[in-house]
């Protein structure tokens, strides 16, 4: 059952753009001027009586929406500042999403330059379910089955303190109406007849498209974020990591000084979480001070689940719920994803790939 406690919805006007690695450059100095934005937003919370955690508390406690309280939709008060900020990298491509009126000011050119970057026609909605570190694949699935099963379109976003799903605006009362009559219902046979069609569907639409799941063993991944009163610290090296990045050619790993995977992402509760490598190199190059991060950066670790999704639209269904109701039948509950314009990964400890190497195979 859905625990309303445990979710949030946030009404900022959220776009999807999905850039070619190779043409990040083009976009570099829009997206700096985004997070140079965000930046100044914590710059300023400093100079005031109130710290990060002050303001987030209040923010809170002021505007407390969740699932229960949103049939009204369309007269909701925003609760966020409408900076809300994802950047994720893999090898072949970049995805950013935030504000549409942000990607409007800061990237029209350059999207209207590069005929190779997509701009997704819908604006999304966020719904942020908040964890406690344990089973959160299976908090994250009771939100997104139902929703999957109905062909509704979800992009997933993970980071160290919450898990976030983007949802279209057009469906935003059907999405309500459809998560409030889940938290309703409570019929465990039929739950389990929805799982195992999901995951049907889902690896039948795989099969048909010859994509084959790719887990990498040869990459560690870290789920970290900022501790409180050091956002400022993360934005600014986030800023100068990425205006230092290598725009020429991206075959050449052993040369690269950015990362292959890499997220940012601040949350609309105001938190910096991260996505870095592992490697203690590798993670180095990134010049974060360890003190300003939170989490256990030489312990835990994730391997990557690569989906590529490049043959299917934009717009499929129902991919990332699929594979995570698999595994979460398998009995493996510890995961996070992250989904892209054109691909999708599922993070998985490494206590569990033997199973999923099985699975996947």
């Amino acid at each position: 059952m859905i625990d309303s406690n445990e979710t949030q919805l946030f009404n900022s006007k959220i776009s999807i753009l999905t850039i070619p690695r190779e043409n990040f450059w083009i976009f570099k100095s829009g997206i700096l001027e985004i997070i140079y934005l965000i930046a100044e937003s914590y710059d300023d919370r400093s100079n005031s009586r109130y710290s990060d955690n002050d303001s987030s508390s209040l923010r809170s406690n002021d505007s407390n929406n969740n699932m229960s309280n949103n049939n009204n939709s369309d007269n909701e008060d925003e609760i966020d500042d409408e900076l809300f900020f994802h950047l994720a990298f893999t090898s072949e491509e970049v995805t950013l999403m935030c504000c549409s009126k942000l990607i409007k000011k800061y990237l029209s050119n350059a999207i209207k330059l590069d005929k190779e970057s997509i701009l997704i026609n819908d604006e999304f909605f966020i719904i942020q379910v908040f964890s406690d570190g344990l089973n959160i694949g299976e908090k994250i699935l009771e939100i997104t089955q139902p929703l999957s099963l109905n062909n509704i379109t979800l992009f997933f976003i993970s980071n160290y303190f919450s898990d976030l799903v983007l949802v279209p605006i057009k469906d935003k009362e059907l999405v309500i109406n459809i998560l409030n009559e889940k938290k309703k219902d409570n019929n465990n046979d039929e739950d389990n007849g929805k799982q195992i069609e999901l995951e049907n569907k889902t690896f039948e639409l795989l099969n048909n498209n010859n994509i084959k799941p790719k887990l990498d063993t040869n990459v560690k991944l870290t789920l970290t974020g900022a501790r409180i009163g050091d956002s400022l610290e993360i934005l600014k090296q986030t800023a100068e990591n990425i205006s230092k990045l290598n725009t020429e050619k991206f075959s050449d790993n052993n040369n690269r000084s950015f990362p292959e995977y890499f997220a940012i992402t601040r949350t609309p509760t105001e938190e910096i979480g991260l996505l870095i490598p592992f490697n203690k190199n590798d993670k180095n190059k990134l010049n974060y001070s360890n003190k300003n991060l939170i989490g256990s950066l030489d312990e835990d670790y994730y391997y990557p689940i690569i989906i590529d999704l490049k043959k299917l639209p934009l717009d499929l269904k129902g991919i990332a719920s699929g594979i995570a109701s698999r595994l979460i039948r398998e009995n493996i509950k510890e995961m996070s994803y992250l989904s892209f314009g054109r691909s999708g990964i599922v993070l998985i400890p490494d206590m569990f790939i033997e199973i999923v190497d099985k699975l996947i195979s």
